[in-house]
Order: structure tokens, then C-alpha cells, then sequence
């Protein structure tokens, strides 16, 4: 009778045990997951001057510009183009007379990833992340831009003074010359937007912005 007994009280303990263990919630820690993983999705992590190697020839935009470069950074700081895979890229603040250029570049693996990229920038232009529509001439914007769109790559210069898109041209053909450029087009600081037609020759005004 004694071991009748023990075993309906020993049997009762186990289950109690057992439902405790499914009304209680399971933390994230011990599931192995961490809470915000899986209530959002972050951007890509910001690049650190640890890791990050500057690979902007201050020497020859000096000599291509005429202008005393001060200072050369990392710029830490991630744009909607940075959502897309990358083969590699390169951000950095080119500071003169303590006025500062952004040069942002990326290379991409195909033209898949390219043209997601793009439309994305499109999408979310600047740091008002304002739309522009493609070939639209009526769009203006309180910095300077100046956008390269090659077949797998993007380079960006920004600014809050006007610059001469004449030295970025030099110097991206020394730099980062693309076989071809699909879009170029550039923000005047509160003037319309103008997109270039680009060859061997340079930059002109696209005359058709149907094509």
C-alpha cells in the first residue's frame, strides 16, 4: 500500500514539473536567439577606420584639381545602395579649406545587383531620402551631387558647395574608368537636375531623354 502511494505522489510531481515547464516562456538566450534578430532587420553594419582601407589618390586629385587636399577619413555612414550585395566599396571625406566632399563608390558582382541598387538610390535620394524619377529634368535638391552609373558599379560625389564635375571626370578615367556608363547626371545646389550623355570625349547634356 506504502509503495502505491509513493508512486501516485511521485508520478503527480513529474507532471506538475511538466506543465510548468509549457506554460513557462523560454527566454531568447536559451533558445540561442537574440530578441531584436528576429523583430527587425538591420542595414549593413557600418564600416570601422580599423577595418576599412582608403584607396582615394589624394596625389592625383590634387594635381588633377589645383586644390590642397587638408585631410582624407572614412566616412561611416551607410546609404539604401549599401541593402544590396557588393562585391566592394569606398566611402571616405575629403576635407578642403575645412569644406567636405563625400566620394562614395561600389562595385557590384552582376547587373542584377547594380539595378537594384540604382532604383533603390533613386528611391531614397540624399538625406532628405526624396524620389527622383528617371530622366526627370524638374528635380533640385539643396547639395551638390554628381552620380556615375557604370554596368556593375556607382560612384557618388556629394557636397554642400557646387564642384567642378570636369576633375571628377579626370579623375574617375584615371581611377575607376568604366567600359561604359549607363547613367550620369548631376545636382546643381538648388537647380534642376542634368543628365549627361557620356563617351570618350566626356560629359555633354543628354539632348534625348527618351533613350
Amino acid at each position: 500500500m506504502k509503495d502505491i502511494l509513493f508512486s501516485a505522489i511521485f508520478f503527480s510531481v513529474i507532471l506538475s514539473c511538466s506543465d510548468d515547464r509549457q506554460n513557462t516562456p523560454l527566454s531568447y538566450s536559451k533558445i540561442g536567439a537574440i530578441k531584436d534578430s528576429l523583430t527587425r532587420i538591420e542595414p549593413k553594419e557600418a564600416m570601422t577606420e580599423d577595418t576599412f582601407k582608403m584607396n582615394f589618390n589624394s596625389h592625383l586629385f590634387e594635381q588633377i584639381s589645383d586644390l590642397k587636399i587638408d585631410s582624407v577619413t572614412v566616412l561611416i555612414e551607410n546609404e539604401v545602395i549599401d541593402r544590396v550585395s557588393q562585391k566592394n566599396n569606398e566611402k571616405v571625406n575629403i576635407f578642403i579649406d575645412s569644406n567636405a566632399i563625400q566620394f562614395k563608390a561600389w562595385d557590384f558582382e552582376d547587373s542584377s545587383d547594380l539595378k537594384t541598387a540604382w532604383y533603390n538610390m533613386l528611391d531614397c535620394f540624399g538625406e532628405h531620402c526624396e524620389s527622383i524619377e528617371l530622366f526627370d529634368t524638374l528635380f533640385q535638391i539643396d547639395s551638390y551631387n554628381l552620380v556615375f552609373v557604370g554596368e556593375k558599379s556607382i560612384d557618388w560625389i556629394s557636397s554642400r558647395y557646387n564642384l567642378k564635375n570636369r576633375d571628377w571626370l579626370l579623375y574617375l578615367k584615371k581611377e575607376r574608368m568604366q567600359p561604359k556608363y549607363l547613367y550620369v547626371f548631376e545636382t546643381p545646389i538648388d537647380q534642376h537636375i542634368v543628365w549627361y550623355d557620356f563617351d570618350e570625349q566626356g560629359m555633354k547634356p543628354k539632348t534625348n531623354l527618351n533613350d
